[in-house]
């Protein structure tokens, strides 16, 4: 498969829906349109680690919470990140963060792995799930949380749309 695909823009005026052999419906225009060339991504995954310090605790002597909302928080930044390079972007901002549950407290000198996946991808939107597990020092590995992030990707500080579309996915015309 091609990892690039050329999409005519809807134009407002003289627009006309047809529908699919599959049953979904195509809008289109008669009028000359542009073209952009969509960017394939196949690397869905980022990791992060960090190993537990002092300085990470809370006061009951456990991982903090919001040092671990901050790490999540990072390494969705860095997969979002990854996948707009050689695009027009000039990056991604944290639009918002979906319920997180703590299952299990993490301890002074545990390893902590963040794996970030990409989901979705809308026109500007970049939806992340990020898993977070622990290590603790006999060789135990138990889930501490996940969450689901979502970025929007930027240019001159306003939304933009990063062009992209994951292999996974069946790509869908760019307005």
């Amino acid at each position: 498969m091609d990892k690039s695909l050329w999409w005519l823009k809807p134009v407002k005026s003289q627009t006309k829906t047809h529908k699919n052999s599959n049953g979904t419906f195509i809008h289109y225009s008669n009028r000359l349109v542009k073209q952009r060339t969509l960017k394939a991504i196949t690397t869905q995954k980022t990791t992060h680690s960090f190993i537990v310090f002092p300085e990470d605790l809370n006061y009951a002597g456990t991982l903090f919470g919001g040092k671990v909302l901050a790490e999540m928080d990072l390494t969705a930044a860095k997969a979002a990140r990854r996948i707009l390079y050689g695009t027009p972007c000039d990056g991604a901002v944290t639009a918002s963060l979906h319920q997180v549950d703590f299952k299990s407290p993490a301890l002074l000198g545990d390893i902590i792995e963040l794996t970030a996946t990409i989901t979705k991808l809308g026109r500007t939107s970049i939806e992340i799930y990020v898993h977070v597990e622990k290590e603790n020092q006999q060789g135990e590995v138990a889930t501490i949380c996940d969450a689901t992030f979502v970025f929007v990707s930027i240019k001159d500080g306003k939304p933009f749309p990063h062009q992209c579309w994951l292999m996974n996915e069946v790509p869908q015309p760019v307005n």
